[in-house]
């Protein structure tokens, strides 16, 4: 190997860690964006779930009158776990995510501001 080969490998050298950086780069941003998208579409379905939710929630009573005693006994086993009359008080736990809402009225979240 002569020294104008010499001088020809070791200017390349550069270039050639310049273009393997410059393609791991282009591959990590290709991978954020996929997980943004993936962040971004869950976010919408959780958004449509819990409007869905929340719907639902705000319709229960209606829901509930015009149901059958089946679908009133699954509605109940949805919504509470561990019901229980104690005496003349009915003692019961919410499920998730219905536990979340118990009581969060006064929360400014709920409230929109």
């Amino acid at each position: 190997m002569n020294s104008s080969d010499r001088r020809i490998i070791r200017s390349t050298e550069p270039e050639i860690e310049y273009d393997k950086k410059a393609l791991e780069l282009k591959d990590l941003k290709n991978e954020i964006a996929t997980q943004i998208e993936q962040h971004q579409n869950g976010d919408d379905a959780f958004r449509t779930t819990l409007e869905s939710l929340i719907s639902v929630a705000s319709r229960a009573a209606d829901i509930f009158k015009r149901s059958t005693i089946d679908q009133k006994r699954q509605l109940l086993a949805f919504a509470f776990s561990n019901l229980k009359l104690e005496g003349k008080k009915l003692v019961y736990s919410m499920r998730s995510p219905f536990d979340l809402m118990l009581n969060r009225t006064t929360h400014s979240a709920w409230l929109g501001y």
